[in-house]
């Protein structure tokens, strides 16, 4: 038997206001309970299962909303989902009449982001709760519409004009996915001088989101190259061919390179060689290179080495050291030891001027200053002093004095 409240119930959600709400996966979303005060007694429902119930300020949480969950923050007037999953999808009541019916939508590809080129790709626009909502497409080269407006696109042969930004767009919400195609990178054309060691180059950008199962390197006119293929029977990529004389194989577990080295090239090495690399699913990617030898010291082009035996003497210092040759880590130690030699050598001079200065400083500090008595003192001699006295002449007593004045002259 029904009881009141849940007739009451029912009689809001018939009656109040419903709304579809598309959202990302992935991001937060909120919901509005119209129409209530802080003081209402407010119940949260999703799919008839209660999330929580708020009266006088207290919250007592429902069966699909545990302790300690994090997954909804309810309140009188609103109700917050964090990280939207496709599991959020379906109707939300609130007992005041709010009804809203959520879609998360995710975009993705399958089997992955990152494909072979010529393989096949699903690009994926889910909108759960509403299997038949129209969805648009826009193609990553020119940002037109694609021709198909489907939740799931097939792609065939992939090739570089899918490469790039897809936008899935649905009641306004747009999703963007990125869908990156690759293919083997080569070298079409190496040269090389008669005698030297050579790479032939063979490589993908990235890891694919598909397998390499197998592959292969063909020379019609060189059987030692023609005999190695890529193993994959034992978990790990890896060349079954073994070392020759002629060519030289990476050894251990492969990734993206697929190079060989051929050793000591002569004139009649000069063809056309073919790299193939094998996907799960059936897809294979292939690279031409040509090689061309040469005689004397103008060749080298391409991805030749310089271990040829006109620099033999050179041998030791050309060894790769974390990347880099011998010879090079040698000058950047020789350049470094310079430096810190000038550095301690211009701090060692500054040291210096600074305790010259600083001992002129106090020298001066302990000179005495000239006094009055410096200036005006005199310091004559006896022998001065009777000169002085043998050239000034006496004087003369009064009564000569008037006797020299009446005295007629001769």
């Amino acid at each position: 038997m029904c009881t009141f409240k849940n007739i009451l119930f029912l009689v809001l959600h018939i009656l109040g206001e419903s709304a579809d709400l598309y959202r990302k996966a992935g991001t937060d979303l909120t919901i509005q309970c119209k129409g209530t005060s802080p003081k209402d007694d407010v119940e949260w429902k999703f799919k008839d299962n209660r999330i929580a119930r708020i009266y006088n300020g207290r919250k007592l949480r429902g069966s699909i909303y545990p302790s300690g969950s994090n997954k909804y923050h309810p309140d009188t007037d609103s109700l917050r989902i964090t990280r939207l999953e496709s599991s959020d999808s379906g109707r939300y009541f609130c007992s005041h009449g709010s009804e809203y019916n959520v879609h998360v939508v995710s975009a993705f590809v399958q089997p992955g982001t990152v494909l072979p080129q010529s393989s096949d790709a699903e690009l994926h626009c889910n909108v759960e709760g509403d299997p038949k909502a129209d969805v648009t497409w826009l193609r990553p080269s020119d940002g037109q519409e694609y021709h198909e407006r489907k939740q799931k696109v097939h792609l065939k042969s992939l090739t570089l004009k899918e490469n790039g930004q897809w936008t899935c767009q649905v009641q306004g919400l747009q999703i963007n996915i990125t869908l990156t195609v690759v293919g083997l990178q080569t070298t079409e054309a190496v040269e090389v001088t008669v005698g030297r060691n050579v790479v032939l180059p063979c490589s993908l950008p990235q890891i694919t989101s598909r397998r390499v199962v197998g592959g292969k390197w063909e020379a019609d006119h060189l059987p030692e190259v023609s005999s190695a293929t890529l193993d994959n029977t034992q978990k790990t990529l890896q060349w079954n061919g073994q070392n020759t004389s002629k060519v030289i194989f990476t050894n251990g577990p492969l990734s993206i390179n697929y190079d060989i080295k051929l050793t000591k090239v002569q004139s009649r090495d000069a063809g056309r060689f073919v790299c193939t690399v094998e996907f799960d699913g059936g897809t294979k990617l292939t690279a031409n290179t040509t090689l061309t030898v040469v005689t004397g010291t103008s060749g080298n082009k391409g991805s030749s080495s310089m271990n040829g035996p006109t620099l033999k003497w050179k041998g030791p210092l050309t060894k790769d050291v974390l990347g880099l040759q011998l010879w090079i880590w040698i000058a950047v130690g020789a350049s470094s030891m310079l430096l810190v030699v000038v550095i301690i050598a211009i701090v060692l001079v500054q040291g210096r001027n600074k305790r010259m200065k600083k001992r002129v400083r106090q020298l001066r500090s302990m000179r005495q200053p000239l006094t009055a008595v410096d200036y005006c003192h005199c310091d004559r001699s006896e022998r001065e002093e009777e000169l002085v006295k043998q050239v000034r002449p006496g004087p003369v007593p009064r009564h000569q004095r008037n006797i020299n004045k009446t005295k007629p002259y001769n």
